[in-house]
Order: structure tokens, then sequence, then C-alpha cells
């Protein structure tokens, strides 16, 4: 499995003005197309930052709402490793099971079977490494599914950052109010090394990797 790494450095005035502003680091990853919807790692930068993680992933089931600020609980799970092209099952107990048939190619699916509720919210989490902490566990999806109905969820090696306040880890987030840099991973590219850039907002190349970087304006 692929092993990705991202780096960010700040100026010392732009800690500074981060720390004064209660703003953090937010990084996030889609799955299926559009932007992402959870903030997978949230951190307080430093000069230098460093991003590690691996290309597996877990599934899990909450009944947290998929709105703006909700923390995702993981109240049943599939653990890091799950396998694509397979169906997982979250059954009436509230248990998962699987791997079975059933699933769709490059993709982690989960039908919910759990009829206590009218629906389930369904996404994909995945560990990291942050400057130096191991994190595990962080939703980056979430998807509201009906009973009797299938999460299919497809991971993209594609990265969002930005800069935000009052935002926190392994949180629905759908209000971005700052630019977002997108930046993409795979096919070869293994780590990326950004700045942040305070005239713009957004995260610059201190590398070979212009061509990788896609800035995006927030929806106001």
């Amino acid at each position: 499995m692929s092993t990705f790494n991202l780096k960010t450095a700040f100026t010392n005035e732009q800690l500074r003005n981060i720390y004064i502003a209660g703003i953090n680091v937010i990084v996030a990853k889609p799955t299926g197309g559009g932007n992402p919807n959870v903030a997978w790692q949230v951190y307080k930068p430093l000069q230098g930052n460093t991003i590690t993680w691996k290309e597996e992933y877990g599934i899990y089931a909450s009944t947290s709402d998929v709105v703006n600020g909700a923390r995702l609980s993981q109240l049943s799970s599939v653990p890091v490793g799950a396998i694509q092209n397979k169906l997982y099952t979250l059954e009436p107990d509230g248990s998962t099971s699987g791997p079975a048939s059933g699933g769709k190619p490059n993709s982690y699916a989960l039908e919910n079977k759990y009829s206590n509720k009218d629906y389930m919210t369904v996404g994909l989490f995945q560990d990291a490494n942050v400057n130096g902490t191991d994190i595990a566990g962080n939703a980056i999806s979430a998807v509201p599914t009906l009973l009797a109905h299938t999460a299919v969820m497809t991971p993209y090696t594609t990265v969002y950052i930005w800069l935000e306040s009052n935002v926190v880890s392994n949180t629905v987030v759908t209000n971005v109010t700052s630019p977002m840099t997108a930046l993409k991973f795979g096919g070869g590219v293994d780590t990326i090394s950004v700045a942040y850039d305070s005239e713009t907002g957004k995260f610059i190349p201190t590398g070979d990797n212009a061509e990788l970087i896609t800035h995006i304006e927030p929806c106001l």
C-alpha cells in the first residue's frame, strides 16, 4: 500500500497571527465527487509540519447527523484494512459482518440493516501521524444511509487543506469560509511540500509540484 506525506511550512509571523486569531489547519479527503464534508485532521501548526498516512481504510456507522459541526461517534465499525470491491453489512443487532460479494469496483460498501433507526450515518475512517503523534480512527467521510440501502464510498488520494476557526477533527464541516487548496497525491507522487501564503490565504508549492495543486475559493 502507498504511504503519503504532506509537509506544510509557516513563518514566525504567520504563526503569531494564527495563534491570535484562534485558527487551525484543516486537512480533509473527498469520497466520490465534490468537496470533502468531514474534517479529517485539525492541528495547530508549527513552522514545519508533516502528516503521514497509508492508503488503507476502515468503515464506520454512526447515529450522528450530517450537519456542520457534528462529531462523528463511531458506534459500529470495520477496522482499518477493509477490503475494496466487497460488501460489509451493519446487522440488525448493531454488529458488522463481511466481507462478502456484492461490492463495487474500487470502492468500499456497507449495507444498512440496523432497523432501530430510520437511517445511519456511514463513512470511511483513516489513521494518520501528525507531527509525530499517531491519530487513529478519524473519519474522512459521512453520508446518511437509509435502512436497507447501501453506502458505496470511493476514496481519492487528493487532500484538501485550509485554515479555519471553530473546527475540530472528526467532525462534519460543510460551511467552509476560507480558500481550500487541493493537493493531488498518487500516480507516483507520494510527498508534497507547500507553504502558507498570507496574501491569498492559500498554500503554494515549495518544490516541483505546482501542477498538482488547485485552489478552490470558499462558497459564501
